[in-house]
């Protein structure tokens, strides 16, 4: 495509890195970068990359790879920090970088190959910059796609869970760290991690009724409304809860509020010469690290296509196509991770083993063989403290509750006092308030998915077997195939339903098995 004039409005990693890769494959264009805040004025304290993200960056942008890898951190593994146990799982690399630092970067080698970047130069929601290219990088509220939204197909949707980005000054280590702690109002978890500059991020999450209890909705706050800016004493209060994690340091703000997620999705992702990139055109929940990597990997995607196709409308579509089967699965991966972190204080409970696995595989990312791949020792662990045995599948661990005693954990589907249920066809049903079966004393819960799609479903079917485990109290068991067994075993590298079952049983999402 011939183009002579680009437009980006929005200074954000999208933004910015879209502006670099438009001049260095077609250096004849014009790229001016608008953004209506300050260079100052950053937003967020650190984002985590992934090594295949870095790699793709290399791949494109060998220079700025260097720069963004020089200022990065690697963190190795994470940590669980329980009321009762703490918890380290190795084999979780990301490299952690400052927001304010990855972004000076981006604007001086966008700067560096002749780009314009523009501050505190705003462009009034929907006017539409006279360019042959206008990009709409302004962020998951775009003003820019609202204004167009019917054009774009926009549909936003409200996560249920309140958090907030802050900072601490104390020393998180060379981890990606998770603490949850009960307070008197309800359960408070932070995600912490470090950043090569000094200090780390915190970003703290908790659901809607802790939130007000706790008296974080609007007191806490700058102006005493629930919108406005987290104040000092919010501040102060929050780092009292995460004291112990933190040793002491406390939390800092920077302009920080709470707020809920909205997952961003649009029907088309450009109109006439307009187009989205990053979080305006999706949004995928933070806890699967997903931002700043769609943002980056969109700006490589946009750039090529506009280099490789005559036409504008073309060059559109090959950047949507390149990029709708990378973002939508990584939207399936982070919808089950953000129901996970709404209802997380429903499963506080479970002992410290079977929670790390919950939280592990919270997305269908993570299978056995990943996880026997990444943190083997404490897979092992977590197999003794359930059934004796490390090399012991799961099932055939003996099972004792109430009345009920089974010598393993295969039942027959026909078995009496199994109350069959179906799992929900609608997958956004919430884990703060399932629908919930009504089971009688000494009955156990069968829950299943529809005829055939069994394997399809299985990640919904047990995240839905848990929430009735959890909010009935009853023994829960899944239908499946009467030859689950076979296939590769658990040290097989390839997925399986034997090592389906072995997981959900280890993570407390299921009691038992009930084969066809």
């Amino acid at each position: 495509m011939d183009v002579r004039h680009v437009v980006i409005v929005g200074a954000g990693p999208a933004g910015l890195f879209a502006a670099r890769m438009v001049r260095l494959l077609l250096p004849a264009a014009a790229v001016e970068v608008f953004e209506r805040a300050g260079p100052d004025e950053v937003s967020g304290f650190g984002v985590t990359l992934s090594a295949r993200t870095l790699g793709g960056i290399a791949e494109a942008d060998p220079d700025t790879h260097r720069r963004i890898a020089a200022a990065s951190l690697p963190l190795s593994g994470i940590e669980i920090a329980l009321p009762s146990a703490t918890l380290r799982y190795d084999g979780f690399e990301v490299a952690s970088i400052s927001r304010s630092t990855l972004l000076a970067i981006l604007r001086e080698q966008a700067e560096a190959v002749g780009a314009r970047v523009r501050y505190r130069a705003a462009v009034p929601p929907g006017a539409v910059p006279a360019a042959d290219v206008a990009v709409f990088a302004d962020g998951a509220a775009s003003a820019h796609r609202s204004a167009r939204a019917a054009e774009f197909g926009t549909t936003a949707r409200a996560g249920a869970a309140r958090f907030v980005w802050l900072g601490t000054p104390a020393d998180l280590g060379g981890r990606t760290s998770f603490a949850f702690v009960r307070t008197p109002h309800g359960p408070m978890a932070a995600h912490c991690y470090p950043h090569a500059d000094a200090g780390g991020t915190v970003v703290v999450e908790t659901d809607e009724p802790t939130w007000r209890a706790a008296g974080l909705a609007g007191a806490g706050t700058v102006g005493g409304t629930v919108g406005g800016t987290v104040g000092e004493a919010a501040l102060a209060r929050l780092g009292d809860v995460f004291a112990d994690h933190l040793g002491g340091a406390g939390l800092v703000g920077a302009r920080s509020r709470w707020g809920r997620f909205t997952v961003v999705a649009n029907r088309s992702w450009s109109a006439g010469n307009a187009v989205l990139l990053g979080d305006a055109a999706h949004t995928a929940h933070f806890t699967v690290g997903s931002g700043t990597k769609l943002a980056l990997e969109d700006a490589m995607a946009l750039a090529s296509a506009l280099a490789a196709h005559p036409d504008r409308a073309g060059a559109f579509r090959a950047y949507e196509e390149a990029r709708r089967g990378p973002v939508t699965r990584t939207q399936r991966l982070a919808a089950p991770s953000m129901r996970w972190w709404e209802s997380y204080g429903r499963r506080l409970d479970l002992p410290p083993e079977e929670f790390g696995l919950h939280f592990l595989t919270r997305t269908p990312a993570m299978t056995y063989a990943a996880l026997r791949r990444r943190c083997p020792e404490r897979l092992a662990e977590a197999a003794v403290l359930f059934g004796g045995r490390a090399d012991r599948h799961a099932a055939e661990a003996p099972f004792e509750h109430g009345s009920i005693r089974l010598p393993h954990r295969v039942v027959s589907e026909a078995a009496p006092r199994l109350v069959e249920v179906p799992c929900p066809e609608d997958p956004d049903w919430s884990e703060l308030d399932p629908p919930l079966p009504k089971v009688e004393d000494g009955c156990a819960v069968l829950v299943r998915a529809e005829e055939g799609r069994e394997w399809e479903r299985w990640h919904e079917t047990v995240r839905y077997a848990g929430a009735v485990r959890a909010g009935t109290g009853r023994p829960v068991a899944v239908r499946v195939p009467a030859d689950w067994r076979d296939g590769p075993g658990l040290d097989a590298d390839g997925d399986s339903w034997s090592a389906r079952v072995h997981l959900a049983l280890l993570s407390g999402r299921i009691d038992l098995v009930a084969a066809r």
